[in-house]
């Protein structure tokens, strides 16, 4: 084809597909002994008719007094056929040092948002594929331009900018420049940070694939979701923990003062850690970095900043809870063992009560119900009033957090926990010992009943809070996995407890135990009788094996051997896995505990109104610490912090011996290149110069012959004329 007569008319300078490298480029890179026959850059003429193709010409000479003369405002943007397949201001954007003539184009109106018939390739992404960055960030600055436009495999600028190649010098700053532009916050492309490709990769995946860390970094800072990693790509995950890891090494920094100085210093800043760590925290394969010195000692600082407003939580739940206990426990004691209820605490009795009947169901107002607490013991009196605050507060918090936290707080076992048992104290609180000595009233139920469920819920949501804290994390998160787990397996082994609750059911029916009680009359009671067998409480001297012989043994050891054995030693197994897989990753949990509580208490205080709402962030932009000097921080910490000074050091030293032997490489192989070249300078030299002695010497012998003959014919005629 290169040597086909028609070759000149090849168009060799354009980037096909995804490619950074123009036809031409990849040739030449591939089949170097091919370069003699390429043809020469095409090039339109500018003498020619056609004022676009003139146009043209002059964009491909660098012609830029003929290009503005010729440039048409009311097209500004010719497009152009074969070879081209592209507009004007497409040709220029690929092309080098034509930064002026875009500026031009652009200024004359033509639109920046135009993608390719073609390709359908954005003009953006094309000319951040050709490399021409400083075009790229005149197209960022103009407002007008639409950032979010993705191109026919679902990438953005983003995308583009996160994996495009450094080819020259000054392109690294380039591309965080434009990174910069694209994720400020004029910008709606930073609210699709996180978009996918049609591979499902984010931009940070790009970063992270090329081995970018400084994008990679820009990304996370701007809010790029690390969880990518576990979502859909589990590829990146090495080099993305190897990449996290160098980069928060790199974030520490320190005023390169002697070690045991007192004024040596370390630093790093917040900007990068505020938003990953929330999301590192809810990851199962980074949580592990929680443990990395930088991130434990940024938690601890936000911890130290945040802990009062979550003990003065603990405090006010911790009171509510001993106040509920304590007036459930005194109306327990002294309503029910004095029988002193008077009638008027009834609600469906007679219609001489206080009652007040609303279709068919008699409901007690809650002022009389003060009323009538008022005249009453001193201390009920007391611990009603007290209860009735502390409810008010916390339905109040209840309802804040509901309104912050939406479908999230209504997901969690907390809401589950606290609604409940809300409404439970409520109608505790309000109805106090109503019907629990009234045994004419039928159609009430017994108020302890919402006792209990009151104070069952409450103590197990106090559980719940204190597993936030991180001395009791771990206890906490080992009691929640090992019930998840026996639960997740109960529910595929569940059916085998029906199956024998039918059979004993059907065989034990009607049979008495000691105390009375039919154990098996009715399937509920044989399906609850069945679940305590399960846990070991057999009872079988109450069981009647009488009445269906041999079968009901049979069943028995089955279910004994079946249930009582394997499946009760199962989940005993599980459950000590689990233990001890929690025990081993102890501190992390705890961490993530923190990191769990400290999100939520900023997101709620956060939402307060500006007048009420404490300030919870870190007031300085750079965590500085003097480690020689007296300081907050434990000591296990600022070791931490050291090693990872000491590890750098060591690392930039092996860089740079490194890079120093790269380079003494280099110049030795430049040498051995010179010298090779110099050997045969010299050779080519020594050769020309014997050739020249040679032919010199030549010449001086024929010069010589010839003055020797002559002399010997002037002899010759000499010796001829005397004789």
């Amino acid at each position: 084809m290169l040597k086909h007569p028609s070759a000149h008319r090849l168009y060799l300078d354009y980037y096909p597909g995804n490619r950074e490298s123009t036809v031409r480029e990849l040739i030449m890179e591939a089949y170097p002994d091919l370069q003699p026959l390429l043809p020469a850059p095409l090039m339109e003429r500018l003498k020619s008719h056609d004022y676009d193709k003139k146009l043209l010409a002059a964009l491909q000479r660098d012609k830029y007094e003929v290009f503005r003369q010729n440039l048409d405002s009311t097209n500004p943007n010719p497009w152009y056929d074969e070879p081209y397949h592209s507009s004007l201001l497409e040709i220029a954007c690929q092309m080098k040092d034509r930064m002026q003539f875009v500026e031009l184009v652009l200024h004359s109106g033509a639109n920046p948002n135009i993608t390719n018939r073609i390709t359908g390739m954005p003009l953006l992404h094309a000319t951040a594929r050709s490399g021409n960055l400083e075009v790229l960030e005149i197209f960022l600055e103009v407002k007008i331009t639409d950032t979010s436009v993705k191109d026919n495999e679902d990438r953005t600028i983003l995308h583009w900018l996160a994996g495009v190649s450094e080819r020259k010098p000054g392109d690294k700053q380039r591309v965080e420049n434009c990174l910069r532009l694209l994720l400020h916050e004029d910008y709606n492309l930073k609210f699709g940070i996180d978009d996918r490709d049609s591979s499902g990769n984010t931009a940070l995946c790009t970063a992270v694939e090329r081995g970018y860390q400084e994008r990679a970094t820009l990304l996370l800072i701007n809010g790029a979701d690390v969880m990518v990693f576990e979502d859909g790509s589990k590829v990146l995950l090495p080099a993305s923990l190897k990449m996290l890891k160098d980069i928060l090494d790199d974030r520490l920094k320190t005023n390169d003062k002697p070690v045991t100085s007192k004024n040596y210093m370390l630093m790093f800043k917040y900007e990068f850690l505020n938003s990953v760590v929330p999301c590192i925290a809810e990851s199962q394969d980074f949580r592990g970095l929680l443990r990395h010195p930088v991130i434990s000692t940024f938690v601890s600082l936000k911890w130290k900043k945040i802990r009062l407003f979550f003990f003065l939580d603990i405090v006010l739940y911790c009171t509510y809870m001993l106040s509920l206990t304590a007036y459930v426990l005194y109306v327990i004691e002294n309503k029910g063992a004095n029988k002193t209820t008077t009638g008027s605490y009834c609600c469906n009795c007679s219609d001489e009560t206080y009652g007040i009947n609303v279709f068919g169901f008699t409901y007690e107002p809650i002022l009389r119900r003060g009323r009538e607490l008022l005249t009453n013991d001193i201390g009920l009196q007391f611990l009603w009033c007290y209860l009735t605050i502390l409810l008010c507060l916390l339905a109040t918090r209840e309802i804040f957090q509901l309104l912050v936290y939406r479908w999230k707080h209504v997901l969690s076992l907390d809401m589950w926990l606290e609604v409940p048992q809300i409404v439970f104290t409520f109608i505790s609180v309000f109805g106090v010992a109503d019907c629990m000595d009234c045994m004419d009233c039928t159609r009430n139920v017994d108020i302890r009943h919402f006792f209990a469920l009151a104070i069952l819920f409450g103590w197990l949501e106090f559980v719940q809070m204190s597993g936030r804290l991180p001395l009791l994390s771990v206890q906490i998160e080992m009691f929640r996995t090992v019930t998840w787990t026996s639960l997740r397996f109960m529910l595929g082994y569940f059916l085998i407890l029906i199956a024998f609750a039918l059979s004993f059911y059907i065989l034990f029916k009607g049979t008495e135990a000691e105390n009375e009680n039919k154990l098996f009359d009715n399937f509920g009671t044989s399906l609850l009788g069945t679940i305590v067998m399960f846990a070991g409480e057999f009872e079988a001297s109450s069981l009647d094996f009488n009445t269906f012989k041999g079968t009901s043994h049979v069943i028995f050891v089955i279910f004994v051997f079946l249930v009582a054995i394997v499946l009760f030693n199962l989940l005993n197994g599980l459950a000590v896995s689990d233990t001890e897989e929690i025990r081993k990753n102890g501190e992390t949990l705890s961490l993530v505990a923190r990191v769990r509580l400290i999100s939520r208490i900023e997101t709620l205080v956060k939402a307060l109104p500006v007048w009420m709402a404490p300030s919870v962030e870190l007031t300085e932009e750079v965590f500085e610490l003097y480690p020689n000097k007296p300081n907050s921080m434990e000591p296990t910490e600022v070791r931490s912090l050291l090693r990872i000074v000491s590890k750098k050091r060591r690392r930039n030293e092996k860089q740079l011996s490194t890079e120093q032997l790269e380079i003494w490489s280099i110049f030795t192989e430049r040498l051995c290149e010179l010298e090779k070249k110099f050997d045969m300078k010299f050779e080519e030299s020594r050769q020309i110069l014997e050739k020249k002695f040679d032919s010199k010497i030549q010449e001086t012998h024929k010069i010589l012959k010839q003055i020797i003959s002559r002399q010997e014919i002037q002899v010759s005629e000499k010796i001829r004329a005397e004789s």
